[in-house]
C-alpha cells in the first residue's frame, strides 16, 4: 500500500469518468456541426466537460475561447486528481500542470513582442491557480520581453528565458518553445526520483516514450522548417527518451535529408510515424502514436494517472481540430483525417 496516493480511489474516479466525457456517437454527432455555437452548446450539456465553463463569462464564444475552456477542463482534471495524492506523488503530478502554465506564459511572451495590448488576456488563461506560484499580476505589468522574463525570476522558466530579446520572442517562437519544453520535462523527470521504484520505471517508460516523440516532432520541423544547425537542434531535444539514445539522437539531428530521418525513425522506433503524414500534420502522427501506445500497455500504478491525463490531452487535441474545421467549413470526410480517434 502506497501512503501518498490513493490508487484504489483515481482508478475508480477513471474508469468512471472514461464513460462520460466522449462516446462513439458523440463523436458522430460533433462531426456533424457546422458552427461553432453548436459545439458550444453540446460541450455545456456533457457532465463531464461542463465543469469548464463554470467561471466563463463570455457573451460570445467562439474557438479562441473553447480552446481556452478544453484547456481549463485538462487543469480541473489534474486538480481533482490531485486530492488523492500526497508527498512525492503530489509534487510529480503537479508538474504536469506546468504544461498549462507553459501555454500562458507562450501567450503573454507573445503578445508582448508583438506589442499588443494585455488587456482580457486573463481570459484565455489555462493555468491551474490553485497550485501556480507565478506572479501573474507581476507578470501582466511587464512593458518589454526583458522585463517579463526578469519578473519570472525565481521560477523554474527564468534560467531557460533570462537571455531572451524581443527579438528572439518575435522571429523564433519555437526557441521559446523549446526551451520551456526542456524546463518542463527536467522537472518531471527530477519529480519522479522520488516515486517508489516500480513507479519510476513506470514513469521512465511513458514519459520516456512522450519524449521521443517530441523530440522526432522538434527535429522534423527544424530540418523542414527552421534554418538552424544540427548542433543547435541537438541542445533544444529532451533528455530522458526510452528508445531513443543520446548517441541515436546526434544521429538524427544530423542527417542529409528527410528521407534519411525518416528512415532512421522507423528503424529507432520500430514502427513508422510517418505514414500518411505530411510535413504540417506531424503532431497527428505523434498523438496517434501515443494513443496507441497507451491503449496497449494496461497500467495500474501512477501509469494509469499519466495515461488518462495523456489520452485526454489528445482527445482535447482532436476536439481543437474541430473546431478549426468547423471555422474553415472543412468537409466531414476529410475533417476525419486530421484526427487521432477514428470511427
Amino acid at each position: 500500500m502506497n501512503p501518498y496516493i490513493s490508487y484504489e480511489a483515481i482508478n475508480t474516479k477513471i474508469k468512471s469518468k472514461k464513460g462520460h466525457i466522449l462516446t462513439k456517437e458523440d463523436w458522430e454527432q460533433i462531426l456533424g456541426f457546422t458552427k461553432v455555437e453548436q459545439f458550444t452548446e453540446f460541450l455545456k450539456n456533457k457532465s463531464e466537460i461542463k465543469k469548464a465553463f463554470q467561471d466563463v463569462e463570455y457573451n460570445d464564444i467562439h474557438r479562441d475561447s473553447l480552446e481556452t475552456i478544453l484547456g481549463i477542463y485538462k487543469t480541473i482534471e489534474i486538480e481533482q486528481i490531485l486530492r488523492y495524492c500526497s508527498g512525492p506523488y503530489k509534487e510529480f503530478l503537479i508538474t504536469l500542470l506546468m504544461e498549462s502554465e507553459i501555454a500562458d506564459i507562450s501567450l503573454i511572451l507573445r503578445k508582448i513582442s508583438r506589442g499588443e495590448d494585455l488587456k482580457w488576456i486573463e481570459q484565455r488563461f489555462v493555468h491551474s491557480e490553485n497550485y501556480t506560484k507565478l506572479d501573474y499580476t507581476k507578470l501582466l505589468s511587464s512593458r518589454s520581453v526583458v522585463e517579463f522574463t526578469e519578473n519570472l525570476k525565481g521560477s523554474p522558466y527564468y534560467h531557460g528565458l533570462k537571455t531572451l530579446t524581443n527579438e528572439d520572442a518575435i522571429k523564433r517562437e519555437f526557441h521559446i518553445e523549446m526551451k520551456l519544453q526542456v524546463v518542463l520535462y527536467k522537472n518531471l523527470m527530477k519529480k519522479a526520483e522520488k516515486l517508489n521504484d516500480k513507479d519510476i520505471e513506470t514513469v521512465k517508460e511513458i514519459v520516456g516514450f512522450k519524449i521521443d516523440l517530441e523530440n522526432i516532432q522538434w527535429i522534423y520541423r527544424a530540418i523542414s522548417f527552421y534554418n538552424i544547425s544540427p548542433e543547435e537542434m541537438l541542445i533544444y531535444s529532451l533528455d530522458g527518451g526510452k528508445k531513443i539514445t543520446y548517441s541515436r539522437l546526434k544521429s538524427l539531428c544530423y542527417v542529409k535529408t528527410k528521407e534519411e530521418f525518416k528512415n532512421l525513425v522507423k528503424n529507432y522506433m520500430n514502427f513508422d510515424l510517418f505514414k500518411g503524414v505530411s510535413d504540417s500534420t506531424t503532431d497527428i502522427g505523434v498523438d496517434y502514436n501515443m494513443n496507441y501506445f497507451l491503449k496497449n500497455n494496461k497500467y495500474y500504478n501512477i501509469g494509469s494517472v499519466i495515461s488518462y491525463i495523456y489520452k485526454l490531452g489528445i482527445i482535447i487535441d482532436d476536439l481543437t481540430c474541430i473546431v478549426e474545421g468547423i471555422k474553415y467549413k472543412v468537409p466531414k470526410e476529410k475533417l476525419k483525417g486530421y484526427l487521432v480517434h477514428k470511427f
